[in-house]
């Protein structure tokens, strides 16, 4: 990506970020959602 922000400004904005809440909380999509591996490695679900 090419933008137009400092290091400074960048390194500030990923310390402060935090991960949303997950939109499904119940239910196989839930539970898939909680479980599964990315599809690089597989798209396991443990």
């Amino acid at each position: 990506l090419d933008v137009k922000l400092s290091d400074e400004e960048l390194e500030r904005r990923a310390k402060e970020w935090k991960r949303p809440p997950p939109r499904v909380t119940s239910g196989y999509l839930a539970r898939y959602a909680e479980r599964a591996t990315s599809a690089a490695t597989g798209a396991i679900v443990l």
